[in-house]
């Protein structure tokens, strides 16, 4: 059996708790969650004083209103059915991919990017729920075509087609970091489903001139790249970022300085509340915090790898996959800019960082992946097996009433 079988065939016979799946992403969200409002709520603010009429508490209410919306969309998704999810598919996918032409008719420009829709007050960035939409399309159409996967036509039509016209969206807005995150999500997805590793080889071979000529294109862009392989300290030029934010994570030092008491939130690093809020979490709550947040998002991680080695419906497979690799591999990217490991190119910190559209796209993500672990083979019984924490309490006071 090729290798390429071996990806497509059928789940293995489940082994272990079926329901754990689903208490990891439960446990994960919740981790990721209290922290990063403890965070935003310090490191924001200071600029919210001056950016919100002097209200310190500005992005923290936005921060709140966001996760919010996000837990009703959690729990609405959470309790979907996999035949609902597959109906919803075409909605959220062309409904994002409208929005992301939006943008480009009419959009805001942020730093120098394309990508924001202004309505009212109100701002939403597509780009977030695309990645969503494609995930859950490439599930579909990958699911569907997988036999077909081993010619360049079967890849390209329509799953190829859809996920070039995401990313060619969101490159048209500038935001090339973005378009990294899609590019995982698209090749997880692909992956999963089953297609050679040859066309992988080929696929990566064309893409270097392109990436190479991107990067290129900008003086902000190729001046935090200059500046990153330099590999020399610093403070006044583009690469204040990444120096501050070492700075920030060394001054933590095993403990923190205690919530609250960061220094660089004063000014000195720039968007401290969003792509640099890992350097916030290890000023202030060290080493253990910093780990804590690494340890929430291998729990999701192996979450998603359960889901992918133990379902039997290939979409759940697919999109599972490609969901996790957009939540863990944007993770792992804004992390290695923070630790100077690569250069500054703008990805939040899912459910971490500050920011509205990030927090609500990736709680619907959680929300796809729950409903999936719900349904994972033996989750459904093992759920109606357990009585419910309440009746649990009741019969625990019961008892301690009788003795």
């Amino acid at each position: 059996m090729t290798a390429t079988a071996d990806r497509r065939k059928a789940a293995p016979a489940p082994t272990g708790s079926p329901v754990v799946t689903y208490y990891l992403l439960a446990a994960a969200t919740g981790i990721l969650l209290l922290i990063g409002l403890a965070v935003v709520l310090s490191s924001s603010s200071i600029t919210s004083t001056f950016t919100s009429g002097g209200n310190p508490w500005g992005a923290f209410i936005v921060q709140v209103a966001a996760m919010l919306i996000g837990l009703v969309v959690l729990i609405f998704g959470s309790r979907l059915s996999i035949v609902q999810w597959k109906a919803f598919t075409p909605l959220v996918f062309y409904g994002s991919l409208g929005l992301l032409i939006f943008v480009q008719l009419a959009g805001t420009a942020v730093n120098g990017n394309r990508n924001w829709i202004r309505i009212a007050g109100f701002s939403l960035q597509p780009s977030e729920f695309a990645k969503l939409g494609l995930a859950l399309f490439l599930g579909l159409v990958l699911a569907q075509r997988r036999k077909e996967l081993h010619t360049l036509k079967g890849m390209l039509l329509p799953g190829g087609v859809a996920a070039l016209a995401v990313i060619g969206l969101v490159l048209a807005g500038g935001d090339m970091g973005t378009a990294m995150v899609i590019g995982m999500v698209v090749a997880a997805a692909y992956w999963i489903a089953g297609v050679p590793a040859r066309f992988f080889v080929m696929a990566a071979l064309a893409a270097v001139p392109f990436v190479i000529w991107l990067l290129t294109q900008g003086s902000t862009r190729s001046a935090r790249i200059s500046s990153w392989l330099s590999g020399e300290t610093d403070t006044v030029g583009v690469g204040l970022q990444q120096t501050r934010g070492t700075w920030a994570l060394a001054s933590g030092g095993i403990w923190g300085l205690g919530p609250g008491n960061s220094r660089e939130k004063w000014g000195y690093l720039p968007e401290s509340e969003n792509d640099f809020i890992y350097a916030i979490i290890g000023e202030e709550w060290g080493l253990i915090g910093t780990v804590t947040v690494l340890i929430a998002f291998a729990m999701i991680l192996i979450a998603v790898s359960r889901l992918v080695r133990r379902h039997r419906d290939p979409f759940v497979q697919i999109a599972s996959g490609a969901i996790g690799a957009w939540i863990v591999g944007q993770a792992f990217l804004n992390i290695a800019v923070v630790l100077e490991l690569l250069p500054v190119f703008g990805v939040p910190l899912p459910l971490l960082s500050s920011g509205g559209s990030s927090m609500i796209a990736s709680l619907a993500a959680l929300g796809v992946l729950m409903a999936f672990a719900r349904r994972e083979p033996g989750a459904q019984e093992a759920f109606a097996a357990r009585p419910s924490m309440i009746r649990r309490s009741i019969a625990v006071v019961s008892r301690g009433r009788r003795g």
